[in-house]
C-alpha cells in the first residue's frame, strides 16, 4: 500500500487516551510504502507519540474508509467530549483539521444549504474550545495552514474571529455565530476563477472590480435564508469596508458598519498579510500588528484592533 492511497492525518491530533477508530499507518523509511502502525481500537501511548515527535513524524495515514470515523474523533476532540486528557494544543489541532476539512469539501461541492450548514456545525466546536478557560491561543496559532486557497483564508479568519469575539467578553452563542460567520465571509469569491486570485502579478482594474463585487455577492446568496442573524450577514457584506468610508461594497462610515463587519475586517486583514500569497511573501506577526494599528481609528476599530494585537502578543516569545 502506499501513501497515495491513503488520506494523511496530523500527528498534533492524537490523544494518548482515544482511539480514533481507524487503522494507522506509518510510512516505511523514506520511501512512498506504508505499514500498519496501531489498529483501529488500540489508542496510541504517550511513549509512541514521543517516539513519533524525536523522528520528526508529523503525519501517519488511515484508509479512505476510515475518514467519518477520524472526523467524528476531531469533533470529539476539539469539542472536549470524552476525554478531559486531551491537552488544548490537542484540542487546537483538532478544531483547524476538522475545520479545513469540512470546509474544503463543502466549497468543492458549492452547495449553499451544505456549507451554511457545516459552518454552523463548526462554529459550534470552535466556540466551545476557545470559551474554554483553559483556552490559549498560541496552541491554535501554531497549528493554522497558511496558504492562499479560500478555504484555508476563511478558516483562519473564522478562527482569529472567535477568539476576539470571545476576548470582547460575547457570550458563547455569540461566539459560535462569529465564527460561523467568519467561515462564510468569503463564500462570493467562489464564483471568481482561480487564475484571478491565485495571480502572481498585479490585477488590472477588470480584474480587481471583479474582486471588489465578492462581498456584494456573498450577501446576495445568504440574504433571504432564515438561519442567518443579520450580524453574521454583515461579516459577509461588510468585511471589507471601512471606518473612514474608504472600503468597498459601498463605502460605509464608521458605526454604520455592524461591530461583527467591524471585527471580521481586523483579523481579515491580519490573515491576509500573515499568508503565503502568490504575489507576496507573508508579514510577520509583529510587523502585521503594525500595519493594523497604524490604520486604527481610520480604517479599523480602535478597541478591536488593540484586543487582537494583545492577543497576538500573547502568544509571542517573552
Amino acid at each position: 500500500m502506499l501513501t497515495s492511497d491513503l488520506i494523511a492525518i496530523s500527528v498534533s491530533t492524537l490523544s494518548p487516551s482515544s482511539a480514533i477508530g481507524a487503522d494507522l499507518y506509518c510510512r516505511v523509511g523514506s520511501t512512498e510504502e506504508v505499514k500498519l502502525y496501531r489498529g483501529a481500537n488500540y489508542p496510541m501511548k504517550p511513549e509512541d507519540l514521543n517516539k513519533l515527535k524525536s523522528r520528526g513524524v508529523t503525519k501517519l495515514f488511515i484508509e479512505r474508509e476510515g475518514r467519518s470515523s477520524y472526523q467524528e474523533y476531531l469533533r470529539d476532540m476539539a469539542a472536549g467530549n470524552g476525554d478531559e486528557s486531551a491537552t488544548n494544543s490537542q484540542r487546537s489541532a483538532a478544531l483547524n483539521e476538522v475545520v479545513l476539512d469540512v470546509l474544503q469539501g463543502s466549497f468543492a461541492n458549492n452547495n449553499e444549504d451544505e456549507t451554511v450548514n457545516a459552518a454552523s456545525e463548526l462554529g459550534g466546536i470552535a466556540a466551545s474550545l476557545v470559551s474554554r478557560e483553559d483556552f490559549a491561543a498560541g496552541d491554535l496559532f501554531r497549528v493554522l495552514n497558511h496558504d492562499y486557497a479560500t478555504f484555508t483564508h476563511s478558516a483562519n479568519v473564522a478562527l482569529y474571529a472567535g477568539m476576539l469575539a470571545n476576548a470582547l467578553g460575547m457570550t458563547e452563542r455569540e461566539v459560535e455565530l462569529v465564527v460561523a460567520g467568519g467561515l462564510l465571509h468569503d463564500l462570493g469569491k467562489l464564483e471568481i476563477p482561480d487564475q484571478i486570485l491565485t495571480k502572481p502579478g498585479r490585477l488590472d482594474e477588470d480584474e480587481f472590480a471583479l474582486i471588489k463585487k465578492h462581498p456584494g455577492d456573498g450577501f446576495k446568496q445568504l440574504a433571504l435564508r432564515d438561519d442567518l442573524t443579520f450580524g453574521q450577514l454583515m461579516m459577509v457584506y461588510q468585511h471589507h469596508e471601512r471606518m473612514d468610508g474608504g472600503g468597498y461594497p459601498v463605502g460605509t462610515v464608521g458605526d454604520d458598519i455592524h461591530p461583527w463587519g467591524r471585527l471580521c475586517a481586523v483579523v481579515d486583514i491580519y490573515e491576509a498579510v500573515t499568508s503565503q500569497r502568490p504575489y507576496r511573501t507573508p508579514m510577520s506577526r509583529e510587523d502585521a500588528c503594525n500595519l493594523i494599528r497604524r490604520e486604527s481609528g481610520k480604517a479599523l476599530d480602535p478597541e478591536m484592533v488593540e484586543c487582537w494585537i494583545s492577543i497576538i502578543h500573547s502568544t509571542m516569545p517573552k
